[in-house]
């Protein structure tokens, strides 16, 4: 096993965030706020929580990783299946990583209830 895996994170604010600072995209990107969940994959998890500081600031994001494992991809594919419908869709109308009308709790329980029925062996973190 690497320090890739998966990790779910959630957002302080009560104002709507842009998802991304890129000033490409700000304007027209979605936008996110306490009351939204992302479940995601990372080759480095510190890294990816580094990313969530810079877009978000440390203070305002609680990033939690939950699994270590290898095959990253077919992990995620599982989790965002299962997730499919709460994933909030963007001003473009495809589906987000980001999740609404999900708590925190339920999200996580749903990433090990995925992983466990499709038989993908993991570390917990």
């Amino acid at each position: 096993m690497s320090d890739s895996g998966l990790y779910i994170v959630r957002l302080l604010n009560e104002d709507p965030m842009p998802v991304t600072r890129d000033p490409r995209y700000v304007d027209t990107c979605a936008r996110v706020t306490s009351a939204n969940v992302k479940v995601g994959k990372a080759e480095d998890l510190i890294a990816r929580q580094e990313d969530y500081w810079n877009d978000f600031d440390q203070e305002n994001v609680v990033f939690e990783p939950l699994v270590l494992l290898d095959d990253i991809v077919a992990a995620e594919k599982v989790v965002l299946r299962r997730l499919k419908p709460y994933r909030k869709l963007s001003p473009k109308g495809g589906r987000l990583e980001w999740l609404e009308g999900i708590s925190y709790e339920d999200a996580k329980a749903a990433v090990f209830a995925a992983l466990n029925d499709a038989g993908i062996p993991y570390i917990p973190v």
